[in-house]
């Protein structure tokens, strides 16, 4: 999986100061003041760089509601077979609340099942992924929390795929924003968070299912491109919405608000209007790692999403990137495993990170036995296939 860093000793081996050439014009603020929202904690962070730009109570641990959702969506995506056909079960089929009205027995694809979750929030549609996925609901929430440590969420942890109340299920703003963060750099992930209406088949019915998206960021903020609402007793309103203008990409995670709209546009507003989106190219010298006893004696690295950095005006000329890779591998080496990461840096201080994955495959060379083996056989091949032109006669 794409997750699994080697365990080899990182390097640093470049550390470089640039001058990036804005991809946006700068845009002052008439008035650079932190917003004030009446949600109970949030924050606030670049899609690019996971700079942080704004945060209250982001550290405190709370009621996620469906907004858990999106760390079922991230390992349904990750596990791909979106296609494969999920036959529902009676837990699924019978759990409660917001639902799509999944019948016992009934086939729908992954994916369709996947849209149901996300756009109407759907709790059966989730515990048939958690099935499909891993075969059993407590199975699949198991690989939730081990998902949540490699990702570094230190204060969730999850009892369910839906976000129905459990004791001892819980997350803060923000966890989300960085398991958010780590979901839209999945292009089904982003389309269909993005996705305002679709219809799914229901068997049996002279009529499909039809899907509206429960975000209404989705509608009221220009720019916006998801994410996902949640909503408890408990829990109270919550949203996770992300927008984008130009290459600025910005991801809000309000948590108990009874504004939860306002509040997010009012967090969107401050930053598109502070802060603008900067491009880094990094150089493709450092991309390179050793591959030990593979095929390919080495693998090219890329930057696991675009590059760009939310940073006012007069921060642009501070900013530097430091690159740290391993000094080989072993092969085996998985497109798309993380490799290695790019620290952006302000005035030397980190403000955000991004993972370097691997282009390509790289297998495993075989011994050298093997490799004997196989060039006798394609010696006696070349031999076999020169005698029979040469016992060849002429027609």
């Amino acid at each position: 999986m794409i997750w699994r860093m080697t365990s080899c000793l990182f390097i640093v081996i470049f550390v470089v100061m640039f001058n990036v050439t804005p991809v946006l014009q700068p845009v002052e603020a008439t008035d650079l003041s932190l917003p004030e929202i009446q949600g109970k904690a949030a924050i606030l962070i670049d899609e690019g760089s996971g700079r942080v730009l704004y945060q209250k109570n982001a550290h405190q641990r709370m009621s996620p509601a469906s907004l858990t959702k999106i760390m079922t969506a991230l390992l349904v995506v990750e596990d791909d077979q979106l296609d494969r056909k999920v036959r529902i079960s009676k837990r699924a089929a019978e759990t409660g609340e917001s639902s799509i009205w999944l019948e016992a027995g009934e086939t729908l694809s992954r994916k369709e099942l996947l849209y149901a979750m996300m756009l109407n929030s759907a709790n059966d549609a989730a515990v048939a992924l958690a099935e499909s996925v891993s075969g059993t609901q407590e199975k699949f929430v198991q690989k939730m929390n081990i998902r949540a440590r490699q990702l570094g969420l230190k204060n969730t942890h999850f009892c369910n795929p839906h976000g129905l109340e459990a004791p001892g299920h819980y997350t803060t703003a923000y966890d989300l924003a960085f398991l958010t963060r780590q979901a839209m750099a999945d292009p089904l992930f982003q389309r269909v968070v993005a996705t305002r209406a679709i219809e799914i088949p229901w068997t049996g019915h002279p009529w499909n299912r039809q899907l509206f998206n429960k975000n209404r960021l989705l509608y009221r903020y220009s720019g916006a491109i998801g994410v996902k609402t949640g909503y408890t007793k408990r829990a109270g309103n919550c949203l996770v919405g992300a927008a984008q203008r130009g290459p600025l990409k910005l991801i809000a995670v309000v948590l108990n608000s009874s504004q939860v709209y306002e509040d997010t546009e009012k967090l969107l507003d401050y930053a598109f209007a502070r802060y603008q989106g900067h491009a880094i190219k990094l150089d493709e010298k450092l991309l390179k790692v050793n591959v030990i006893g593979g095929c390919s004696q080495d693998v090219l690295l890329k930057p696991e999403r675009d590059i760009v950095v939310a940073v006012t005006p007069s921060e642009r000329k501070l900013l530097s990137y430091r690159v740290s890779v391993p000094g080989s591998v072993r092969a085996p080496v998985k497109r798309g495993a993380v490799l290695g990461s790019t620290r952006i840096l302000l005035k030397g201080k980190e403000i955000g990170s991004i993972n370097l994955i691997a282009q390509s495959d790289v297998s495993r060379r075989p011994s050298f036995w093997i490799r004997l083996k196989l060039l006798i056989h394609k010696i006696l091949d070349n031999l076999s296939q020169r005698s029979g032109l040469f016992n060849s006669s002429p027609t």
